[in-house]
């Protein structure tokens, strides 16, 4: 048991806990609110855990998008302790690519590994290794 209300998520799924994966659905302008209230939750948890884009997000406001930023910012450091990887399972190989560009500059900024790959079966393996392999909260 994760100890998340799996109810209280909008942004998140979290039924899968500590694979984190992200509702599209709920990507829309004013989301950012919402996204960092829902990271505070999981941080404050104090577990692993990883994050999983179905599809890379490219229609994200400017709000939205300074929002999280400042987020991230200021959490840096529990976010690089807790999140093991960031996933992007993107089909498209031209979406996949900026996803990988974009998640680079992500990555060297705030701590946490990307990787942009084509299949959810892809991802299923990195997820089972960052997960498997991170421990209550030290590093892998």
């Amino acid at each position: 048991m994760s100890g998340l209300d799996t109810s209280r998520f909008v942004v998140f799924d979290v039924s899968a806990f500590p694979v984190v994966t992200v509702n599209n659905d709920a990507i829309v302008t004013g989301y950012g609110k919402r996204w960092t209230s829902e990271m505070d939750a999981l941080i404050a948890l104090g577990n692993p855990f990883a994050i999983v884009y179905r599809g890379a997000i490219t229609d994200e406001s400017a709000e939205d998008y300074a929002q999280r930023g400042q987020w991230l910012v200021r959490n840096r450091a529990v976010v690089a302790r807790l999140c093991r990887v960031l996933v992007v399972v993107e089909p498209d190989e031209r979406l996949r690519e900026q996803a990988r560009v974009r998640g680079r500059v992500m990555a060297k900024a705030f701590g946490v590994p990307h990787r942009a790959v084509a299949t959810v079966e892809e991802a299923a393996d990195i997820l089972f290794y960052r997960v498997r392999d991170a421990g209550p909260t030290g590093s892998p």
